[in-house]
């Protein structure tokens, strides 16, 4: 037989402890495993809130599952999703032979880079800060009588109109 490559993406409840998380998908990686399949990749994600509420839930953890089997085996992980409490939501899908095989190292050097940027912005506006001094502001600053708003000028012309 052919081995096909897929992508299997499955939603677990997001109050789940992570060994509890990671039993679940141990036990499905299993299934891949027995049915003569290899798992290439998992990458289960933080919790997320759903679209719509999925079996009374409104978060559920991602995960996903980057493997390589026979349809056999495929057929059998999709009738174990059906029959089992522990998932929310599933689907599994033929990947293109293009298609990144390897997605949580993709995932993780993004969350990288998310990291770095963030650290470097808040470096920048540590040192941008204002330091506290006796400086006085714009507002605080005297105010020259060539600058001074007119104000005599104006109560007088209005109690002129008034007469």
């Amino acid at each position: 037989m052919d081995k096909t490559a897929y992508e299997a993406i499955y939603i677990v409840e997001a109050n789940l402890a992570d060994e509890a998380v990671r039993a679940i998908v141990a036990k499905y990686s299993g299934v891949i495993e027995a049915g003569g399949g290899i798992v290439d990749d998992v990458d289960i994600w933080e919790p997320r809130r759903l679209a719509y509420p999925i079996k009374n839930r409104r978060e559920g953890i991602y995960v996903v599952a980057n493997f390589i089997s026979e349809a056999s085996a495929k057929n059998e992980l999709d009738r174990i999703f059906r029959i089992s409490d522990d998932v929310l939501r599933f689907m599994i899908v033929k990947q293109d032979e293009k298609a990144d095989r390897t997605p949580s190292k993709a995932r993780a050097a993004e969350q990288e880079r998310r990291e770095r940027e963030q650290a470097a912005r808040a470096a920048a506006q540590a040192s941008y800060a204002p330091v506290e001094s006796a400086s006085q502001t714009v507002t605080d600053l005297p105010q020259s009588p060539d600058t001074a708003p007119a104000e005599e000028d104006t109560t007088a012309a209005d109690s002129a109109s008034e007469e």
